[in-house]
């Protein structure tokens, strides 16, 4: 009874592990294979070893679901993005960081060629937890204009193969041990990444001359403005309030969120009175007052200017939808 027991604990925990799906490549188009495991996150780790007798055509629509990691540790390889004038290449040593597109991707594998890549694909609102876990707003705001658009590349580290070689070693652990493993030499490999690719690479050097305290007062003069929209602080009263000066405030808050205090109340006060137009009965003269606007007719200038359409009729349309 007792091994009864033991055999179906065993067989359990070899079913709620992480399982390794291997792809062989057809015999008669080469050889090589294609093996992938799946995290708890839904998170994918796969490896690709390929050798082709002939030149092969590939065609894909890249998911946009994900953000890939994609290292190359042998020959390169270009792709085409449908829409787009400029390719992608990856060559041997180096690797990308992208959001998948939703577009159709081409791509020739040459024949005889010894391709191997490392592949991490990361859900997006997974990617989008973990910046939100441990990033800063001025941080993320950056990280995401640059990593959710466009290819960003770095050169493989000896670091990154080294966590590459640990990655295998999910297998030494049963249950849930496995996916806990996985998962952390994931986030290892992503923050060793993104230490790459961001810090040495993106973040301008305009934006890292903002001191870590300057950073701090400019996040929380946005806060003040998301929290007192109706009577948002004037830029000089915002500076005074959180005790910097009003050109490091103008010149620290565009730089970290890509747009002027002034037009960041603006944005945030029509976006709010748009969303209380479809929600709410209010008039529009009422929900003028309580998105910042004494006038009416100053608000729905600005209303206009923006969504193009006069509030009432803005309000209208949705309904008739």
């Amino acid at each position: 009874m007792t091994s009864e027991y033991m055999n179906n604990l065993y067989r359990d925990l070899l079913s709620n592990s992480p399982q390794t799906v291997t792809i062989p490549i057809p015999s008669d188009m080469g050889t090589g294979q294609i093996a992938q495991v799946v995290t708890k996150q839904g998170a994918v780790v796969s490896d690709w070893k390929m050798n082709y007798f002939s030149d092969m055509n590939v065609r894909g629509i890249n998911s946009e679901d994900y953000i890939q990691m994609l290292f190359c540790l042998n020959d390169g390889v270009s792709w085409n993005i449908a829409g787009s004038r400029e390719g992608a290449c990856l060559a041997k040593g180096e690797s990308c960081i992208y959001r998948g597109h939703g577009k159709m991707e081409s791509l020739c594998y040459a024949q005889n060629s010894d391709f191997y890549f490392k592949n991490i694909k990361i859900p997006v609102p997974y990617f989008k937890r973990l910046l939100q876990d441990y990033f800063e707003d001025g941080e993320i705001t950056v990280y995401e204009k640059k990593l959710l658009t466009g290819i960003s590349k770095v050169s493989i580290t000896p670091y990154m193969e080294h966590i590459f070689a640990e990655l295998q070693d999910f297998t030494h652990y049963r249950g849930g041990l496995g996916y806990l493993f996985l998962e952390s030499k994931i986030h290892e490999l992503l923050s060793v990444y993104l230490s790459e690719v961001l810090e040495l690479r993106i973040l301008s050097p305009e934006y890292c001359c903002i001191s870590k305290s300057e950073r701090d007062c400019i996040i929380e003069a946005k806060r003040i403005i998301d929290s007192e929209l109706a009577f948002a602080p004037s830029c000089e009263g915002l500076a005074r309030q959180v005790q910097i000066s009003v050109s490091k405030l103008s010149r620290g808050f565009s730089m970290m969120y890509a747009i002027s205090v002034h037009a960041y109340v603006i944005e945030q006060r029509l976006e709010r009175a748009a969303g209380l137009l479809l929600e709410s009965n209010m008039n529009i003269g009422q929900i003028a007052v309580l998105v910042g606007y004494t006038k009416p007719s100053n608000f729905s200038a600005a209303f206009k200017k923006k969504y193009g359409v006069m509030p009432k009729d803005y309000r209208e349309a949705s309904r008739i939808k």
